[in-house]
């Protein structure tokens, strides 16, 4: 008897092991790092040619970057930052932590980042680059060089228009006046201006449109350009900006 249950265990082990591998490898891979410089991937250091999988983590140094692709989708991390990889069946999706994210995405796959709780993403058939930078507990910046794209958080949505940046404030529906309307919006002299969030239950969106964005947009624009369309099979050494 006692031979037959250890037969038994042996077996239920053995069969265990065997299948391990086969669950591992049936975990679909989201991309591929292309480009790391003081940068960690699940705590460990980030290289060249790393697959990233759903979960995954992404942390940059100071003075550290990280790209990766997946697709015609790609993610760029800046310096002191971090990113969570979250399931995705075509493109990238990732929550922006902390920090600068870059992105830029094809016509075939759509980049989508959550961030403080909203989403930021790119449109199915329409090329894009941009960067959102979180700046306060919330409060985010998101800058579109090459658009437009969407903003959104329960059910109210905002559009990104192509070479504009802008303050995106979340709030409570209820410290807004409830259903109420907001206000039209009121431009101002300096050429900044306040979207209205429109009538939501829980949180809405304040957006604000930045002033002044035009010069530092074609800089930053050629830049995440630059660095999210190089080829992966050339890379030049990245450096702090």
């Amino acid at each position: 008897m006692r031979f037959v249950l250890r037969a038994c265990l042996v077996a239920v082990l053995i069969g265990s092991l065997v299948n391990l591998p086969v669950a591992g490898a049936t975990e679909k891979p989201l991309g591929t790092v292309t480009q790391s410089a003081a940068a960690r991937l699940d705590s460990a250091a980030a290289v060249v040619g790393a697959t990233v999988y759903p979960g995954d983590t992404l942390d940059t140094d100071s003075a550290g970057s990280i790209r990766l692709r997946a697709g015609t989708a790609q993610l760029y991390l800046m310096s002191a930052s971090s990113s969570r990889l979250e399931e995705s069946p075509t493109g990238i999706h990732a929550a922006l932590v902390q920090g600068t994210a870059g992105f830029a995405s094809g016509v075939s796959d759509v980049v989508e980042l959550n961030v403080l709780g909203a989403a930021v993403r790119s449109r199915s058939g329409e090329a894009s680059h941009g960067r959102v930078s979180i700046v306060g507990k919330n409060e985010f910046v998101v800058t579109s060089f090459r658009g437009p794209f969407d903003v959104s958080i329960d059910g109210d949505s905002h559009t990104i228009e192509d070479g504009q940046s802008y303050r995106v404030t979340i709030v409570d529906a209820q410290d807004q006046g409830g259903q109420q309307q907001a206000p039209q919006p009121e431009i101002k002299n300096q050429g900044s201006g306040t979207i209205p969030a429109v009538r939501n239950r829980k949180k809405l969106l304040l957006v604000m449109i930045y002033s002044a964005i035009a010069a530092g947009a074609i800089i930053g624009g050629y830049f995440i350009y630059h660095e999210l369309n190089e080829s992966p099979s050339a890379p030049k050494h990245l450096s702090a900006h």
